[in-house]
């Protein structure tokens, strides 16, 4: 017989064998069945880096930056890196923030 397999049959799966390492006293393995839920329900992402060391080292401006990010990462991805550079700009330094506060010109030269 062929068992369907789901994400709510493996969210099953996922916590009884949580609670069986609750019963065990397995600390480790509860967190690794909880991890594996957050990443079955989309709520864990893995990241990874693209791109050689060096890539953005010959841009000059915050928009060479964006089009570069647009052309390897797509429009959606460069939209929000405009978007948090911009609320940034807008708001007030942290306390001990290296950045000054100072509005930049997206076509003036990165310092």
């Amino acid at each position: 017989m062929k068992t369907r397999v789901t994400i709510e049959s493996l969210t099953q799966e996922l916590d009884e064998a949580r609670e069986l390492a609750a019963r065990v006293d397995q600390p480790s393995a509860m967190t690794a069945a909880t991890i594996a839920k957050g990443k079955l329900h989309g709520l864990m992402v893995e990241r990874k880096e693209s791109g050689q060391p060096g890539d953005f080292a010959g841009l000059q401006s915050a928009n060479e930056v964006l089009a570069l990010v647009k052309a390897e990462l797509g429009d959606e991805t460069a939209a929000l890196l405009a978007a948090a550079l911009e609320r940034r700009e807008a708001s007030e330094p942290l306390p001990g923030d290296a950045c000054d506060a100072t509005p930049r010109d997206p076509d003036a030269a990165l310092n």
